[in-house]
């Protein structure tokens, strides 16, 4: 994994003494109109001088990335099925493989495989060094709508995506295996919930019922935090029973029991909707990036793509009481203001507060904000702000100034304090 250029990039605004020391690594790989069809991706290391002193270059897209306690970096690669763990000099490690990807063609040498038909969007780690994973499942559905914006669509035979969370051990054994089919209400849409982004990934006439794109542990109480994107809510399940604990998000269309789950609002609150990159802080509160598409569940008005905004949201949730309080976010006030359709993050420093965001997916047609990905050019943006929104840092990954403009993405970002 030679260092090799960097991707096309400006930094407008780099204030390194109010900045948080460390690191912040992430990925970057094409995006947009580009998505599927592009063969190149980063990992990136991003020092407080806004210097890169890691740069890693692959021929295939890189996804997430996380720091381990022995000091390697874990990143993913999810569209060969891979997982891989490396020194920060680049030396491979381990490497681990889903099945599901290795049926017609043998895997790398040494890979351990995991017995899975896939896994998508982020990794994680347990503190017993176990995997926390995302896979899928499809399951089919009677009586289910044709359409998640009409009322009155016609109903028939659903082939329905469920994302399915695992826990696999450092040797590929899958321990545990929690279906959201099983925990939530498959009747339950929102907007996109029918849309047909399995489609692609070999999932024949499917609907993208929840599209969950984050995963976390919670080691106060042995839970376990996943966001779901097509059903506009994080939740909580435990770790040990699989009992769903609670429902943070916009109550529209939910049927008891699980509308029993949901946390009340407390205060001036709005509802995340499309999030991504839901973890605890260290104050315990809970941090997302609020993708903010439609900001409505069927069948209300939707927000339309020129109107619509991301921001970066803190919840502190109250589980004895049920309720929830939004305690701080950044992105709604007019000249915080930016659109990131897809993809995002939000990470809450440990010394300074600062957070760190990325709006991982801004997608344009004509310079215009849209939703329309496949269709889009798209740009990340990375900006760190202080506890009273000061930005402190604002870079953009653009590579419209390319002599064959580059459409570019970005996923998540993660913070190592030193190497």
């Amino acid at each position: 994994m030679p260092n090799l250029a960097l991707p096309p990039h400006r930094i407008d605004v780099c204030l390194s003494e109010k900045r948080e020391p460390g690191m912040m690594i992430f990925n970057v790989r094409p995006g947009g109109s580009a998505d599927r069809i592009g063969d190149l991706g980063w990992i990136l290391g991003l020092n407080q001088a806004g210097e890169f002193p890691l740069n890693f270059q692959f021929d295939v897209p890189s996804q997430d990335v996380r720091s381990l306690a022995n000091g390697n970096l874990l990143f993913s690669q999810t569209s060969v099925g891979l997982i891989r763990e490396v020194t920060w000099a680049g030396k491979p490690v381990r490497q681990w493989h889903v099945a599901g990807k290795y049926q017609d063609h043998a895997p790398p040498i040494d890979s351990i495989e995991i017995e899975a038909e896939l896994f998508h969007h982020t990794i994680n780690i347990f503190p017993n060094g176990n995997l926390l994973l995302l896979s899928a499942e499809a399951r089919e559905y009677e009586d289910w709508p044709v359409d998640d914006s009409d009322p009155n669509a016609a109903r028939y035979t659903a082939t329905v995506v469920g994302d399915v969370v695992l826990e696999v051990s450092p040797e590929g054994k899958v321990l545990n295996r929690w279906p959201m089919l099983d925990l939530l209400d498959p009747y339950r849409l929102c907007y996109d919930s029918c849309s047909p982004y399995w489609q692609a990934r070999g999932f024949t006439n499917s609907n993208d019922w929840c599209h969950a794109n984050a995963v976390t542990f919670d080691a106060a109480d042995n839970s376990i935090m996943v966001s779901l994107r097509t059903q506009d809510c994080i939740i909580k399940f435990d770790r040990g029973s699989g009992e769903l604990k609670w429902i943070l998000g916009d109550p529209g269309n939910w049927q008891q029991p699980w509308s029993d789950k949901l946390l009340k609002p407390v205060g001036k609150l709005e509802w995340q909707y499309h999030q991504h990159d839901c973890s605890v802080t260290p104050s315990g509160t809970i941090l997302c990036f609020d993708n903010g598409n439609f900001r409505a569940t069927p069948f209300a008005e939707k927000m339309t793509d020129r109107e619509s905004y991301s921001r970066v949201v803190e919840f502190a949730v109250d589980e004895d009481a049920m309720t929830v309080e939004q305690v701080w976010a950044f992105g709604k006030d007019p000249e915080e203001r930016l659109f990131a359709c897809y993809q995002g993050g939000a990470y809450r420093l440990p010394q300074t507060g600062n957070t760190f965001m990325t709006y991982g997916g801004v997608c344009t047609i004509d310079g215009e904000a849209t939703a329309d990905i496949n269709n889009a050019f798209a740009q990340a943006r990375l900006i760190e702000v202080t506890p009273k929104k000061e930005i402190v840092f604002d870079m953009w990954i653009d590579g419209s100034g390319e002599s064959e403009p580059l459409p570019l993405s970005s996923f998540r970002a993660e913070f190592v304090a030193d190497l």
